[in-house]
């Protein structure tokens, strides 16, 4: 089974992750996909792989989270 997708999500603000935010690895274009849902966007980041395991789930529920 998939960890992720079985935690338990707690709200996240970007005022608690704005440090993670302003990396940029990922983001919402604002374009959205045929089904309606939001497009995000993970550009060429150089380190990406570098990227705390935790860090990449903060801010990948915080852009999902956003209506």
């Amino acid at each position: 089974t998939d960890e992720i997708m079985h935690q338990d999500i707690i709200p996240i603000y970007a005022a608690d992750i704005q440090d993670q935010l302003k990396k940029q690895f990922a983001y919402l274009s604002g374009g959205r996909g045929g089904d309606g849902c939001p497009v995000i966007t993970f550009p060429d980041y150089p380190a990406f792989g570098d990227i705390p395991e935790k860090e990449f789930q903060n801010v990948l529920t915080y852009l999902t989270s956003i209506p």
